[in-house]
């Protein structure tokens, strides 16, 4: 099982492999906010990752980043251990 760190948060996180990151953090009631509903629309659910590695991000969610180590909560399965940002500073 994938463990996600977040280390701004203090809280450690095992998943299901191929859990959804935004539903992940819901569940966990983590600090996100995800105003389009989780549709890629609004940019609002962007995490910075810390270190390890997510999938590679498609072309619905590219356009949405300011940065290359950010990624759209809401797109993003997890399959590999990771520790994030939920601030997309």
């Amino acid at each position: 099982m994938p463990t996600l760190l977040f280390p701004g948060l203090h809280r450690v996180l095992s998943v299901e492999p191929g859990a959804n990151l935004l539903e992940v953090c819901e569940a966990a009631h983590l600090p996100i906010e995800a105003a389009c509903g989780g549709f890629a629309t609004c940019n609002s659910c962007r995490v910075r990752v810390l270190s390890g590695q997510l999938g590679p991000a498609d072309e619905v969610e590219l356009p949405m980043l300011d940065r290359p180590d950010q990624r759209l909560a809401c797109q993003v399965q997890v399959w590999h251990d990771a520790a994030l940002a939920l601030d997309p500073g």
